[in-house]
């Protein structure tokens, strides 16, 4: 093979594989996950029901509702009719990518009064860890000093050996922006409309009452109790998620969404990371045998 077409070949090799790696790279980052989507027989009156989400590999779940004590119910929205989503300048939005303004994004909404109700998730495979990202949002208040007048949250998950996660493990990539107002975003068309065009930067509080759980209420001292949300993104295999709501007398609402990691693509190849990065380092291997061959015929 003549030495000039060899130093092609390989400077082309060479230049593919750096390409190939730097696409991996760049679709590895946060902002790539895919949002659940909920479903039941009548999404009105949810008691049951099943949850799907982008990614083949984590498969899907089913859920259930059980009401414990008081008044309470719940159902199924899109995001747009709900007016809660979360944008990219959210910490769960940037983390796992927006999902809305959306009519096609869902979420799962309870609602009631003195209400105390349990929701388990069942996933069909063990979300690895780093993959799953919970959200729940709309924790009202309306006594900052005393969170029996506040939604209280209490999240708990397993793994498939039914071991419980730390409560270090649930917050996992989370950990230091826990807490957050979907509100406080910029006011434009992607802002959620249940804030009204007003910007609410307060938050809910944030424990951990035990060594294997996670525990949210809503908290207005800084300004409205719109937007008051929660998230987690655990670090360690989650197979089941136990959230355990309990409102105050009045009637208020939660609502819980899901995502996961969505393995990263390149565009229009249907190719995954994996399979590039081997893809490249065989287009360097053969870069490498090219340089060879020039270098021998120089001798």
């Amino acid at each position: 093979m003549p030495r000039k077409i060899i130093a092609t070949i390989a400077f082309l090799a060479g230049a593919c594989a750096l390409a190939i790696g730097g696409s991996s790279a760049a679709l590895a980052s946060p902002n790539d996950g895919t949002w659940a989507t909920w479903s039941a027989t009548n999404p009105l009156n949810a008691p049951s029901g099943r949850i799907a989400f982008g990614n083949a590999a984590v498969g899907g779940a089913s859920f259930t509702f059980v009401l414990n004590s008081g008044s309470s119910t719940a159902s199924i929205d899109s995001v747009t009719s709900a007016g809660e989503w979360f944008t990219a300048e959210t910490p769960p939005g940037a983390w796992r990518g927006a999902n809305g303004p959306s009519s096609s994004e869902n979420v799962l909404t309870l609602s009631g009064a003195a209400a105390n109700a349990t929701t388990a998730i069942t996933f069909d495979n063990p979300v690895p860890a780093d993959y799953l990202t919970l959200v729940v949002s709309d924790l009202d208040s309306t006594n900052a000093s005393d969170p029996l007048y506040s939604d209280r949250v209490t999240i708990t998950a397993t793994t498939n050996s039914g071991s419980s996660l730390t409560s270090s493990q649930l917050r996992g990539s989370a950990n230091g922006s826990e807490v957050f107002n979907f509100c406080n975003v910029t006011v434009n068309a992607d802002m959620p409309s249940d804030c009204g065009g007003t910007v609410a930067t307060a938050v809910p509080v944030m424990q951990t009452p035990s060594a294997t759980s996670i525990y949210f209420f809503g908290d207005i001292a800084a300004s409205s109790a719109v937007g008051n949300s929660g998230w987690l993104a655990p670090s360690g295999e989650v197979k089941t998620l136990t959230i355990v709501w309990a409102s105050y007398a009045v009637l208020s609402d939660v609502r819980i969404a899901l995502a996961v990691k969505q393995d990263p693509k390149l565009p229009d190849t249907g190719l995954d990371v994996g399979s590039t990065a081997l893809t490249g380092l065989v287009l360097g291997l053969l870069g490498a045998v090219a340089l060879i061959a020039v270098r021998r015929r120089r001798a």
